[in-house]
């Protein structure tokens, strides 16, 4: 951790001595996750700084720096899957599905925060233009259906529920002006794959810089082999999981005439 924060403080140093007016440096205090038998979710810390450059800095060693100027948007995504979504009615007393459809490009965890509420300081165009927001996330979908909405609103309720889809505004901290902070957290059930961590700096309602940061989540130890053989051998692995299924009946079954 320290060294990345040194490494940061370079990164930074020499970023100010770029021509551009403005400079946006990010980084986060770990850039994998390793999912094992006791995972029980993880938090990282997104940090960064915002560097204001004169273009005529380089002779007067003048540096105007200035953070209250600016909003800062983080997006924590996961790579986009498909998933379908299954509409439930009461028919006779028993809950069936009706209908389903099947939502494509969708993140398995998408998370947002915002130094303040998108609305104060940026236009829908804008977000829906970057896909800020849960409402402004593209949603393509197969099948027929008279009231996607409802289905939208379904997906986005059950991901929140799971703690996979987050929608916070003023969690991310400005520090003298120039250095922030967003504490990002992630769940138990999260998906494995390749994350990536966008911070929008946004000014006068105008998004002028973005920085991505990549994160990996993987599987590590007993979880990844057994992950790996579910996903290669399929067939296979399912017949397993019957077989312990039956054994573990069986066994109890055993062991409660014992008991009895």
């Amino acid at each position: 951790m320290v060294l990345r924060i040194i490494g940061f403080v370079m990164l930074l140093f020499f970023a100010t001595l770029s021509a551009n007016s403005e400079t946006l440096v990010t980084d986060l205090s770990q850039n994998e996750i390793e999912i094992t038998s006791q995972f029980a979710g993880s938090e990282l810390l997104l940090f960064g700084a915002i560097e204001r450059y004169a273009r005529d800095a380089i002779q007067s060693d003048e540096i105007s720096v200035q953070g209250l100027d600016y909003d800062i948007i983080v997006v924590v995504r996961s790579e986009p899957t498909d998933l379908i979504i299954r509409k439930k009615e009461n028919k006779a007393g028993i809950w069936v599905n009706s209908e389903n459809i099947t939502v494509r490009g969708v993140p398995g965890y998408y998370a947002i925060a915002s130094t303040r509420p998108l609305d104060d300081f940026l236009s829908k165009d804008i977000q829906v233009e970057y896909g800020l927001g849960l409402n402004n996330l593209s949603f393509i979908s197969e099948g027929e259906s008279n009231d996607l909405q409802s289905y939208k609103e379904a997906l986005f309720r059950n991901m929140m529920e799971k703690g996979l889809y987050l929608e916070n505004s003023g969690n991310v901290e400005v520090k003298n002006e120039i250095l922030f902070r967003a504490n990002l957290t992630f769940p138990s059930n999260m998906p494995v794959g390749n994350y990536k961590a966008d911070v929008y700096l946004v000014r006068d309602g105008e998004v002028i810089i973005t920085h991505n940061t990549p994160l990996k989540v993987d599987k590590q130890g007993i979880e990844r082999v057994i992950y790996n053989f579910a996903h290669e051998y399929p067939p296979l692995y399912g017949i397993m999981a019957i077989l312990v299924a039956l054994f573990a009946g069986l066994f109890s079954g055993f062991v409660a005439r014992k008991v009895s």
